[in-house]
């Protein structure tokens, strides 16, 4: 890694978690190709699956989680 990389790792790393979080968001974006879709496309697709995961649900095929306790592991792995 360049010197002046180094230097921006530094104070990126001291921004706070929000401002960090966009920039992350940013630089990713910049690298990542993205296929163009229709957001109708998403929105249909994520119906879809929730869809089927509330009827695997509802026949006992999938176990519902506490948002709660979801929380909780996500807190105790950001650590």
């Amino acid at each position: 890694m360049t010197t002046s990389a180094e230097v921006i790792e530094t104070e990126a790393l001291s921004l706070p978690i929000e401002d960090r979080t966009r920039l992350v968001v940013h630089l990713l974006e910049s690298i990542e190709e993205r296929p163009d879709v229709d957001p109708r496309q998403v929105e249909h697709a994520w119906l879809t699956e929730a869809n089927r995961r509330y009827q695997a649900y509802l026949r006992g095929e999938e176990q519902a989680i506490p948002a709660e306790d979801v929380l909780s592991d996500l807190r105790t792995d950001d650590r």
